[in-house]
């Protein structure tokens, strides 16, 4: 009996040893690879219409892109990794790097030649300009 509980105890350890491995193993590859981030974002309405606003510090105007389709818009984007030339290794690692996606429902009409964009400072604020109700004559006819 004190022999199973024996061979039980060192079988959970070697699996131990192994996870613990390849944890080490993987935390020394952060930097190595290219992971993706979730930029945090505002999004609200004014009298206006619709702001979206994502915090992008790092990234690159070039590296950005911004879409609509109809009632979705959706912002893509790459933060280059930290340059490896002068690392040696890292000590901590909490700046997120890599693509990124973000897609905003719009829960109402918006006029697509008005949408804006500006970027300054790391912060990417879109402005989504409500689409104006647009008065149309109708021509009433004689009973058909």
């Amino acid at each position: 009996m004190h022999r199973l509980i024996k061979i039980r105890l060192l079988r959970d350890f070697e699996t131990l040893e192994e996870r613990v491995r390849r944890w080490k193993d993987t935390l020394l590859d952060v930097g190595k690879k290219e992971a993706s981030f979730q930029p945090p974002a505002d999004f609200y309405e004014t009298a206006q219409g619709l702001v979206v606003r994502l915090d992008l510090a790092g990234v690159a105007k070039e590296d950005l892109s911004l879409s609509l389709a109809g009632q979705e818009l959706v912002v893509q984007g790459r933060r280059q990794p930290p340059p490896s030339a002068d690392i040696r290794r890292f000590l901590h690692l909490e700046i997120g790097f890599g693509t990124f996606e973000r897609s905003f429902h719009l829960p109402l009409a918006i006029d697509p030649e008005g949408v804006q964009a500006f970027y300054k400072d790391g912060i990417l604020e879109i402005h989504l300009p409500r689409k104006r109700p647009q008065k149309l004559q109708i021509t009433v006819k004689e009973d058909h």
